[in-house]
């Protein structure tokens, strides 16, 4: 599910930003390390393929 864009700020993760719940490697930065926003980094790739291999929704 599609959620505000977030990043880490740790500086050792990817410099990417996260916007859906099911990513694994959203999932995988501590709540400590969670900002809000993109930091003008690129989109995660996990939340790009996430994203395509969803079914559109048709409510």
């Amino acid at each position: 599910m599609k959620v505000k864009a977030y990043y880490s700020a740790h500086p050792a993760d990817p410099q990417v930003y996260h916007d859906d719940d099911e990513c694994p490697a959203g999932r995988d930065i501590p709540w400590w390390n969670k900002r809000p926003g993109t930091d003008d980094r690129p989109r995660c790739q996990h939340c790009i393929e996430i994203e395509a291999h969803r079914p559109a929704y048709s409510g």
